[in-house]
């Protein structure tokens, strides 16, 4: 019998046949070439599966489904079904970049303290941006209230940590997020890391799950199961509150969430420090960002609710300016 493979380089597939063919080829052309590639179809109508087992490389292992069990499911079946001592996983409308595998595992094999590495990602598509994310653990982790600490589709996972501790994607949760969801409970029991380098091509567009979705609406449900897993007691009010820390392309609040969202932040701050579930400085400093962010977002289309967030901010001098003109240009619109 041959020996197990290094790396089980995970797919979940359903309905991305435009993409697959792609993603699949850029898995074959790694450098590091000691994996499999595991494709779980979840029961796909568009003809990608056929297009999968038309390619012939003795790497490719293919599990089916008679149903469509949601993304969450699918990726469980992979989980068990893997062979290798590590798991990458990598959407099927993505693209791997060919050192990708041999770096992240170059990586894993001297840091034994990390159960999930990722990388930095270059948006193309809808979008053209890089992602990055901090390098460190304590970084990592500083930024896991507000989105994820590694990019899934750009990590590589240690299986003896999944299979030890018994991590799975939410079984049934048919909301975008599972991934963030699965990350948080990986940090429960191993530390995260990022290579600061861009291995990761990842495609932005209707093929995305968000896409055509209310987001407002899918980041209240995503919250509330994230405040439950990192042990934060929380109201639906204060949800609603914390979500206005996201450009989700609603309308920018009105001066009394302004205020009500300050005493919230100050609340969250305080009960993170009794706590101590989240690293205090790289939290702060991450609330901070998007609060200062949330200013701008106003300020061009409601000059009572800036001028609250002002009064209630560290940086009045320095944004006071900005204020003013917003409201002027704002007025004079108004006018013509």
């Amino acid at each position: 019998m041959p020996a197990a493979p290094r790396v089980t380089v995970l797919m979940t597939l359903y309905n991305k046949g435009p993409y697959v063919e792609e993603a699949i080829h850029s898995v074959l052309a790694q450098t590091f070439t000691d994996f499999e590639l595991l494709v779980v179809d979840d029961a796909s109508t568009d003809g990608g599966l056929e297009q999968v087992k038309s390619i012939q490389d003795p790497r490719i292992r293919i599990l089916e489904s008679a149903v469509n069990g949601g993304r969450a499911t699918t990726a469980n079946r992979g989980y068990e079904a893997a062979l290798g001592d590590y798991i990458a996983p990598l959407d099927a409308d993505d693209i791997m970049l060919p050192k990708r595998l041999a770096k992240q595992v170059a990586f894993m094999d001297t840091h034994a303290e990390v159960g999930a590495l990722g990388t930095w990602a270059k948006a193309f598509g809808a979008a053209d941006n890089v992602i990055a994310f901090p390098t460190d653990d304590i970084g990592a982790r500083g930024q896991m209230l507000f989105g994820m600490p590694v990019l899934y589709g750009a990590c590589i996972l240690r299986r003896s940590v999944l299979d030890k501790h018994a991590v799975r994607s939410p079984t049934g949760w048919r909301y975008p997020g599972e991934d963030r969801l699965f990350m948080l409970k990986v940090g429960q029991h191993t530390q995260f890391a990022n290579l600061p380098e861009v291995l990761l091509l990842y495609r932005t567009g209707e093929q995305n799950q968000r896409h055509g979705r209310n987001a407002v609406d899918d980041m209240h449900h995503l919250y509330r199961a994230v405040f439950q897993q990192l042990g934060f007691t929380v109201s639906a009010r204060e949800i609603e509150l914390q979500t206005l820390l996201h450009d989700l392309g609603d309308a920018p609040p009105k001066a009394a969430e302004v205020r009500a969202l300050c005493r919230w932040l100050n609340k969250f701050k305080a009960m993170n420090r009794r706590l101590g579930l989240l690293p205090v400085v790289e939290l702060e400093a991450e609330i901070a960002k998007r609060w200062e962010g949330l200013f701008h977002r106003i300020a061009p289309f409601d000059a009572w609710a800036a001028l609250n967030h002002l009064v209630l901010t560290s940086k009045f001098r320095e944004n006071f300016g900005y204020w003013a003109k917003a409201t002027k240009d704002r007025w004079l619109g108004s006018t013509r």
